[in-house]
C-alpha cells in the first residue's frame, strides 16, 4: 500500500489543488474530495498515486463533469467505479452493499469523491472505517463528520448522515458491517431508529 500523503507532503501546486478541493486522507489507504474538473488534477493523482476513483455521484454522461472525469483516469490508468450515494435521503441496502463490494474490488489507494467533498464522502468514509475496523471505528467514523477540516455542515435533510454509525454500532449485534446491512439493514428500521430519538426531519421522505 502505498504511504499516506498529507497535503504539507505535496507539491506546492498539488497543496493548492488539494486545498481548493476539499481533499483529505481518511485511513488505511483511502482518501476523499470534492468533484475534480480536467486533466489540471492529473498531478495530484499522480503524486499520491491514486488507482481508484470511487465516483459517489453516480454516472452522468450528459453533464460537464461525468466524461472528463472518466478520461483522466483512463488516461491515468485509474479504475473509475460509479457507486452513487443519496445524501438527503437514507441509504438502501442496495447501494451500501455496492459501495461496500466497490472498496472490496478496488485497488489501493483509493479516492471517493462527490460533488463538495461533504456530504456523501462523509458517510462513504464512515463506512470504509466502520468496514475495517468495526464497532472500534466508531471514534475515528464520527471525527468524519466535523465540519472542520471536511466542511461538513448538513442541511436539514443531511443531518441524519452523522448518526449512521451509532446506528451500526448500536444494532450491529457483534456482525461485521457487510453482515449487518445484507442481513438486518434497511432504511425503514433507520428511519424508525431516527424517529425515536427525535431525528425524524432529518431526512427527505
Amino acid at each position: 500500500m502505498a504511504p499516506r500523503l498529507g497535503v504539507c507532503n505535496l507539491s506546492l501546486k498539488n497543496q493548492f489543488l488539494a486545498l481548493t478541493h476539499n481533499w483529505h486522507y481518511v485511513d488505511h489507504g483511502l482518501y476523499r474530495s470534492a468533484q475534480m474538473y480536467g486533466m489540471y488534477f492529473a498531478p495530484l493523482l499522480k503524486q499520491v498515486g491514486i488507482k481508484t476513483v470511487i465516483n459517489l455521484r453516480g454516472a452522468n454522461p450528459k453533464s460537464s463533469w461525468y466524461e472528463p472525469e472518466r478520461q483522466i483516469c483512463e488516461n491515468l490508468g485509474i479504475i473509475h467505479i460509479n457507486s452513487p450515494l443519496h445524501s438527503r435521503r437514507l441509504p438502501q441496502k442496495e447501494a451500501l452493499v455496492t459501495l461496500l463490494e466497490a472498496f472490496d474490488k478496488a485497488s489501493f489507494p483509493i479516492l471517493v469523491k462527490c460533488s463538495g467533498g461533504a456530504d456523501r464522502t462523509t458517510l462513504a468514509s464512515c463506512l470504509y472505517l466502520l468496514k475495517i475496523y468495526g464497532k472500534h471505528g466508531l471514534e475515528k467514523a464520527n471525527k468524519q463528520t466535523r465540519f472542520w477540516p471536511y466542511l461538513h455542515l448538513p442541511q436539514r435533510h443531511q443531518r441524519w448522515i452523522r448518526y449512521f454509525p451509532e446506528f451500526f454500532a448500536e444494532s450491529h449485534n457483534g456482525t461485521t458491517l457487510i453482515d449487518w446491512i445484507e442481513s438486518s439493514y434497511t432504511d425503514e428500521v433507520f428511519g424508525e431508529w431516527l424517529k425515536k430519538r427525535h431525528l425524524g426531519n432529518t431526512w427527505r421522505h
